[in-house]
């Protein structure tokens, strides 16, 4: 099979399944992932990973995290991480994960595995939390306000953990006390460039709007956008990082100041039909062909994974919202939503395993967690909105 046929077969079983996944009120990566699954090696075997397919899927997280971040806001991130509330979210966020970490050290991981465990089951994906909550109508809520700042904290301290795992699985010094110290450093050196280009972005953005400056060329403003995130994801690789963080955090400094609002609305629409139509389906399709049935061959480790990552996030989203001074139904319900790991999960899990930072088992485990935890996160809510009426 050539790799344009493999590519076509993908997209259609992803789009297929995946309608069929929302026509089951259920989310439609949902079937993507099943998609790939059996079109793998776990069920007709009629496609295998390999290396074209892999940068592809490389390509495709590139937009997927675009996409996420152009959802986010720079100056939201420092308002949560300053902000008064910012000890709640922490406290809650602390919870999940140690209850993950405390998991995978009763289980004997090691310490690379056990870390890329506890950040997998520590992140709720704001993307997916969005468009959940805007199914149920419950954007303008306080419920929704407290898990989307949450989801906001976690994906980016998730994000940032990453890439020091990352730079720690191949020290290049004697013993990992340096290697961590280096890390930090190569972090720092990164945040630090952050904060300068995020300062520069807001001083082009006020002289923008001073002097009334609008681009008459919007595919110019398009193409130099992109550039912008690709050349941070080129400097997070050179500093060691995946290529991910860099390009997550130049994607949260594109404002609607910054490039106009007619220009961000096409940037905005253009990355989400190609993330939505094309890249997202492969990238989770892509996923569930590496998914391998034969590596679970521990099914208590996969049961115990999916129970601790449900667990884990209705405990500490429960707490957070009992901490901001919600009512015992309110805070159940930022519970449940905080369950929504989705994409960001699965990215996370994706470069570990290209990494070679978890094994095949126990990288088909965490798919089977991203999945379950998204699948079951409306119908949590969906159960928590029809108590909530009746009470």
């Amino acid at each position: 099979m050539t790799p344009i046929e493999g590519l076509c077969l993908m997209l259609i079983g992803a789009h297929l399944l995946g309608w069929v996944a929302e026509r089951l009120r259920q989310p439609a990566l949902v079937g993507h992932m099943l998609a790939g699954i059996l079109l793998g090696p776990s069920v007709l075997n009629w496609m295998q990973a390999g290396p074209t397919f892999a940068a592809i899927s490389d390509l495709s997280v590139l937009f997927v995290v675009v996409a996420a971040g152009l959802e986010m806001r720079m100056h939201h991130v420092l308002d949560v991480f300053r902000g008064k509330s910012s000890f709640a979210l922490l406290v809650g966020f602390a919870i999940s994960t140690a209850v993950a970490g405390a998991f995978a050290w009763l289980t004997g991981m090691a310490l690379i595995p056990g870390l890329v465990v506890t950040l997998c089951l520590s992140v709720t994906a704001l993307p997916v939390a969005l468009r959940i909550l805007s199914s149920f109508g419950m954007l303008d809520t306080s419920i929704a306000r407290l898990a989307i700042a949450s989801a906001l904290l976690s994906d980016v301290i998730v994000l940032m953990v990453l890439g020091v795992v990352l730079s720690l699985a191949t020290p290049s010094v004697g013993s990992w006390l340096p290697a961590a110290g280096i890390s930090m450093a190569k972090l720092g050196a990164l945040l630090a460039f952050v904060g300068i280009c995020h300062f520069a972005c807001l001083r082009l953005s006020a002289l923008r709007a001073a002097r009334k400056i609008n681009s008459k060329y919007p595919d110019t403003v398009l193409i130099a956008t992109l550039l912008f995130t690709f050349a941070f994801g080129a400097l997070s690789a050179l500093l060691g990082f995946h290529f991910v963080i860099g390009v997550f955090f130049a994607a949260l400094m594109i404002t609607r100041d910054l490039i106009s609002d007619a220009h961000f609305e096409k940037l905005e629409r253009t990355c989400e039909v190609i993330t939505v139509s094309l890249f997202g389906p492969l990238f989770l399709a892509y996923q569930g062909i590496q998914f391998k049935l034969g590596a679970l061959d521990n099914a208590s480790l996969v049961v115990g994974l999916v129970l601790v990552a449900i667990a884990s996030k209705l405990l500490g989203g429960y707490v957070m919202a009992r901490m901001k001074s919600l009512p015992h139904q309110e805070a159940l319900g930022v519970a449940a939503i905080m369950n929504a790991r989705g994409v960001m999960e699965l990215v996370v899990a994706s470069i570990a395993y290209h990494a070679g930072l978890v094994d095949q088992g126990l990288y088909s485990a965490l798919l089977v967690v991203g999945m379950v935890t998204t699948v079951i996160t409306p119908l949590l809510l969906r159960q928590w909105l029809t108590k909530s009426q009746t009470a």
